[in-house]
């Protein structure tokens, strides 16, 4: 071969050679980031996005960001109970990084301290150039977060600010649209009240915003961005909804607003199985409702890490109608609820008052007090049933819900009163009011909760089932009706297991996780019940009948336990609230929280002299009980013994505390005003 081939075969080998290395580099290159520019998503990630209200508009609820969430196809919908209690800003994004809460007033101080300013630490972004990076990138922490570390150590159960972000390997990004908006980098903070990724974006030119939240989304498991107020943020959310990998979840919220509103606020979700629908968790248990407290437990279920335990909250799901004008509607029922309720009691006791003042002047005095007393008590024991109506009509004019409640109870009251003989008319409103509330609570709560003496799901302390207003006051209608059937009979084992077998079916529907969920009715129930029972057993009260009633509330709570597990799946109010106690501090826990509220209820407004009549009320009729007699069987003397003893141990087993006692009086005053206007034999002849 000569050197000319020679020459030309090693060129065209080298030739080849490097072909092959250009397409290997080139393969190389295609499967490699380039530096600064964003890889293909391989992890799951999520973005926070929180929307201002526009500026200078009224702080509150913004009925315009929760239509701009429906104008997002892919958000399920919702309303985000924000904190539990009374609202404050600041308070609903600790609650949000912590993924639990208690009422504000239990912490110390109540107010929540100034977040202070946000410390920049290292600056990030050196030596990246390209455009659509946020030149102000910095691990930063928050300055005065010690305060707010010191303040949640006082709160009557465990509290860790920052654990949201603290549980997610690596932080959290946050990114604001405008400067000054310290605050709002609480839910992306960990327990250090660090930012691993800290920036704003002054809106220089550039790519939009979108573009760098997906930058930084694609690099932390969690992005929080605060977007530009009103419309602004809803257009940044449509594009960050639109440009969203496949297994990127987006949770938009209102950004809580600095105002005293009830704590309810707009929350939409992309990213959730299934298509967009309603919004619901289980710790709310409501068609379009979550708690704020709710996302920290999505973000970490959807980034597949586990959920410390220290946060209650419960993963968001899809399901249901999407329906932006029923949860609008929702929340002005809600918001409306709280004003009403003691005006309205007032208006029935001034018409009480009035319809004596009116009958003793036409028909006069003797010949009307006793129809009007039971009148009047009767109406006490309809109040329970007549206040669904209004609910049922959505949210009618104030002035119309009062016409309903005073003028329904007292019209139910006479009509019981006139056509069944004295004293069997409390069986009417007795059957009527718990038959209508547990068909109520069956269907999912819808009116209990949206009446005047229901929970109040706004308030974010009970969201569904029957809340402390109501529990003791349907314990005294219970034995109320059991002594209207029972009348007149004797002391008998038969009566006593009727007794105990009536509030066993109570207890089950106060307690149920799926009817009323309310823990404290298994003590309340079996304290009233065992105490009629046991004054329904022939002869004397013995040491083994003493125990019988210590223990009964014990018994009631171990049946109710089983019951919770049974038909909740273990994902009832009991369950999340005793069942889950793992440890004797957290036993302590819950019960210095409850008794810490119980306790600061007895000294709100004017409970404490509420609570000093009610109190000398009852000790009034005790000291004189013969007023009663002669009773109408020993059935009446044991249903308003147990009727006080269930309302005595409610408000030292029930968050609310002497409201139990409270209500119990009330509706044991019905009864007693039933009672006592026993008709004169005159008047007691056929009608």
């Amino acid at each position: 071969m000569d050197l000319a081939n020679r020459l030309r075969v090693v060129i065209d080998r080298n030739v080849v050679t490097l072909i092959a290395a250009i397409a290997t580099l080139a393969a190389l290159a295609l499967s490699l980031p380039v530096a600064g520019v964003a890889s293909a998503q391989t992890k799951p990630s999520a973005i926070l996005v929180l929307v201002p209200q526009k500026a200078g508009d009224e702080p509150g609820f913004d009925e315009s960001i929760i239509d701009g969430f429906a104008s997002i196809p892919a958000l399920s919908l919702g309303l985000s109970s924000a904190t539990q209690g009374s609202y404050l800003r600041a308070q609903a994004l600790l609650d949000i990084s912590q993924g639990t809460r208690v009422s504000r007033s239990t912490y110390s101080p109540e107010e929540v301290p100034p977040v202070g300013s946000l410390k920049p630490l290292t600056n990030l972004s050196a030596g990246i150039k390209l455009s659509n990076i946020p030149p102000t990138l910095r691990v930063a922490e928050l300055s005065n977060w010690s305060a707010l570390i010191r303040r949640a150590e006082t709160a009557p159960q465990t509290i860790e600010p920052g654990l949201l972000a603290g549980s997610i390997p690596g932080g959290a990004a946050w990114l604001s649209a405008s400067p000054g908006a310290a605050e709002t980098a609480i839910p992306a903070a960990d327990r250090r009240g660090r930012l691993t990724s800290a920036g704003i974006d002054t809106g220089a030119p550039g790519e939009p915003l979108a573009v760098k939240v997906g930058w930084l989304a694609q690099r932390y498991a969690l992005t929080v961005v605060n977007a530009s107020p009103g419309q602004r943020g809803i257009s940044e959310l449509r594009q960050i909804v639109r440009r969203r990998d496949p297994d990127q979840l987006v949770i938009a919220t209102q950004s809580p607003p600095e105002a005293p509103i009830l704590p309810l606020l707009p929350i939409g979700v992309a990213g959730l199985d299934g298509a967009a629908a309603g919004l619901t968790s289980n710790t709310t248990n409501l068609p379009g409702l979550v708690a704020g407290i709710d996302i920290a437990p999505t973000v970490l279920d959807h980034l597949g890490l586990d959920l410390p335990d220290d946060m209650k909250g419960q993963s968001m799901r899809s399901e249901g109608d999407r329906d932006p004008a029923a949860l609008t509607s929702l929340r002005d029922r809600l918001d409306e609820l709280g004003p009403r309720r003691n005006p309205a009691l007032l208006l029935f006791g001034a018409a009480w008052l009035a319809l004596l003042l009116a009958a003793g002047a036409i028909a006069g005095v003797e010949r009307s007090r006793l129809p009007v007393r039971r009148v009047g008590g009767l109406a006490i024991l309809w109040i329970p049933t007549v206040i669904l109506i209004p609910a049922a009509l959505g949210n009618p004019e104030r002035w119309l819900e009062y016409a309903i409640v005073v003028f329904g109870s007292l019209g139910l009251g006479w009509l019981t009163d006139r056509y069944l003989p004295w004293p069997r008319a409390p069986l009417v409103p007795a059957a009527v009011g718990l038959g209508a509330i547990t068909i109520d609570l069956a269907l999912g709560s819808h009116l209990i909760t949206r009446s005047i003496l229901g929970p109040n799901p706004g308030f974010g302390s009970r969201f569904y089932g029957v809340g402390n207003e109501l529990k003791s006051g349907l314990m005294v209608l219970l034995l109320a009706g059991i002594a209207a059937a029972l009348t007149n009979q004797p002391k008998s084992r038969r009566n006593a297991i009727i007794v105990l077998a009536c509030g066993l079916v109570l207890g089950v529907i106060l307690g149920s996780g799926r009817l009323g969920a309310g823990v404290g009715a298994a003590f309340i129930v079996a304290a009233a019940t065992a105490v009629a029972a046991m004054m329904m057993l022939p002869g004397k009260m013995s040491a083994k009948r003493v125990a019988i009633l210590v223990l009964s509330p014990v018994v009631g709570l171990a049946l109710l336990a089983a019951l919770d597990a049974l038909t909740a799946g273990g994902q009832g109010h009991l369950s999340n609230s005793v069942l889950s106690l793992d440890s004797l501090s957290s036993f302590i826990e819950t019960v210095e929280r409850r008794s810490t509220l119980a306790w600061q209820q007895l000294w709100r407004d004017a409970m404490p002299l509420i609570t000093l009549i009610c109190v000398l009320t009852a000790a009034f009729a005790i000291r004189n009980r013969r007023i009663f007699e002669p009773f109408a069987g020993p059935i009446w003397p044991a249903a308003l013994v147990g009727g006080l003893a269930g309302g005595l141990v409610g408000s030292f087993t029930e968050d609310s505390g002497p409201l139990l006692i409270v209500v119990a009086t009330v509706t044991l005053t019905g009864v007693c005003s039933y009672l006592l206007g026993r008709p004169e034999i005159a008047e007691s002849t056929p009608r």
